[in-house]
This record gives structure tokens, sequence and C-alpha cells, in this order.
């Protein structure tokens, strides 16, 4: 595969210029007061720990763990919905029971067993459940009875079945986390390289295909709708032997599509397997938060369990990412204390 060196080499691989990609320069783009809460999973307490962190003051708060989770010593993992919407926060335990809980007291409020379905006969497997603006609906994957192809579908909080897959054809497994909700009730999915929007029970309202550059793979991507609505976040992986993950923003209507991360020099001498992680909004949809991980046991730091958490401007430019030492860049730094913030898993983002 091509080595990828900034944003020349790029454009040189896929055939053309990427849209409104300039490389950002090397000063820090944070600013002072970054807005809302963060949820990582982080490392400052009991591992497998998840804390909401409000960036202004730094208080943060432990969010409560599953019994399956204290059990086994595992990671639950939380989902967030729209930051406008009803506050609701799905955490879905390590052996895949769902609990809906209050994002500002933390109260849980309901769930989803997997017991009681067993004993009816129905054994479904979540891959992810995202929660509705109202908090009422839930979309994602799921393997309805455990085995097959993941299939899309869109639930109400008591089990009932909305939408029962989509109409397209396209591979699902590695689709499971490329769906999200519009701020208006409808919810967003990617279908192949097609972006498709969907109303609850209403079918396709539009679908449109992304001119992605050719050397990357719309497969195994993930997305996240922006705060208004007008956007979305797409994780996404170069193809080769050798993937480097990027992050791209494009229009709702599949228009407009920019890339927001180049890999940098480093990271191509280095021939490091790139992933970004958890990359989200922040609640006034001005900034957006990641993980990057490298594997390539010749590369300090690249596989650390825990990594800084990076913020970049929404905005026109591509920024340069090296895999180790962005932190003195993009690094998020609350207050009271000097070290970046990191994360093991999750990273979410909450007014």
């Amino acid at each position: 595969m091509p080595v990828f060196i900034g944003i020349a080499a790029l454009a040189a691989l896929v055939g053309g210029a990427m849209p409104g990609a300039s490389a950002a320069s090397a000063a820090s783009a944070q600013p002072a007061n970054l807005p809302g809460r963060l949820l990582v999973e982080d490392a400052r307490g009991r591992a497998f720990d998840t804390r909401l962190i409000e960036l202004s003051s730094g208080r943060s708060r432990v969010l409560p763990r599953s019994p399956a989770g204290e059990a086994q010593s595992s990671a639950d993992v939380w989902q967030t919905g729209q930051p406008g919407g009803s506050g609701t926060l799905v955490r879905t335990d390590p052996v895949g029971n769902l609990s809906f809980f209050d994002a500002r007291s933390l109260r849980e409020d309901g769930g989803i067993g997997l017991q009681p379905l067993r004993q009816r006969g129905l054994d479904p497997k979540f891959r992810s459940a995202i929660p509705s603006p109202d908090g009422q609906l839930l979309a994602g994957y799921w393997w309805p009875n455990g085995d097959g192809k993941p299939r899309l579908f869109v639930i109400t909080r008591g089990l009932k079945l909305v939408d029962n897959g989509s109409p397209l054809r396209y591979p699902t497994e590695r689709a499971t986390l490329a769906i999200d909700w519009l701020p208006d009730g409808r919810y967003v999915y990617l279908a192949g390289d097609t972006l498709v929007v969907a109303r609850p029970g209403g079918g396709i309202v539009s679908q449109r295909r992304l001119a992605l550059p050719r050397a990357v793979d719309p497969e195994g991507a993930r997305l996240k709708v922006s705060p208004d609505g007008r956007h979305v976040l797409l994780t996404l992986q170069t193809r080769g032997e050798v993937p480097l993950g990027l992050l791209f923003t494009a229009r709702i209507d599949g228009g407009g599509l920019k890339l927001l991360t180049e890999p940098g020099p480093r990271l191509a001498r280095g021939n490091v397997r790139l992933s970004m992680q958890g990359a989200t909004w922040s609640p006034d949809g001005r900034w957006i938060a990641f993980v990057v991980r490298g594997v390539n046991p010749g590369m300090a730091g690249g596989y650390d369990a825990c990594r800084p958490v990076l913020v970049l401007p929404f905005d026109d430019n591509s920024h340069v990412v090296e895999g180790v030492g962005d932190e003195d860049r993009y690094g998020i730094r609350v207050a009271g204390e000097g070290a970046p913030l990191k994360s093991c898993g999750t990273v979410g983002w909450l007014p």
C-alpha cells in the first residue's frame, strides 16, 4: 500500500485533492474553556470505571457499574444520545443487559434484561443501542436471536419493534457503529458508502452516496451526527495491510466531504496501524474529541492502554496527527490537573 505523508500524498493516492483540506498549523487549537462534560473510561481510580468530568471545573462523578461488570472485572459500554435531547444514557453490561440512566442525576430509569427474554425463547445480542432525542426509542444493530448477520433495528424501551432491518443490501457485519439520531427524531446510518436518512416506522427519507476517496474503506465506519443535525462525523480507515484511521465530516445530504485528520510523517515512517476511537462532537458542535491508538511494538507509547483525549476545532482545516505527542497540541487538560486527560475506552460529550 502507498505510504501516506500529509495531504498531498493522500490526494495523489485518491486521484485528486480533498475538498476543504489544508494542513493546520502546529499551534494548539484548544480554547481556554471547553463546554460541557466528558464521559470517559479513565485510569484515575479503579480499572474500568467510567466518569463524567466537568471540563470547566474538573469535578467528576463515577458512573454506576453494573453487577456483571463488577463480577467480571470488565468495562460497561455507555452510549449517549443527542446533546439537546432528553439526556438519556444507555449502559450495556458485559453480558448484554441494557440499563437507562438520567445523565444529570445518574438515576437508573428502567432497562432491558436478557434473562426474562430468554425465558420467552428470545436471545437478542445488542451490538449498539443509541437513545433517541426524546429517550423513548433505541436504534442500533443486534442479532435478534444470537446468530446470523447483525440487523438494523429501532425499538421502544419496552421492546416493541418499530423498524426491523434496512431495505438496502449492504454488509452489516462492520456497519454496527455507523448509526445515530438526528435532533428531529429521524435516524441516519451508512449502507456501504451511502448515507441514509430514515424515519422510525416511516421508511427511508433520503439516500446519498458519499464521494469517498478510492483508498478509503466505508466498512468498519463509525458515525456521529452533529448537535444541529447538519453534519456527520465519520471515522474511517484506508484500505491495505496497514490501515490508517482518518476522520471526515460531511453534510447530512452527503455533500461537502472534508478530511479532518491526516497522518504525519512519523506514522508513515513507523508503518503504524493507526485507529481513531470514540470520535464525538462537543455539545455546541464547534469541537470534536477522539482518541488515537497505534499498533506497532517498535513505536513507543503508541499501544498504551489509556491514551490522551484529543480535541480539534470543526473548521475547514485538516490537522496532522502523529499518534504520539499529539497531546501537546490537542490534549485536554481539566482544571486542577497538569497531565492531559486520558481514556482507556469510551469517549462521550454531554452538556
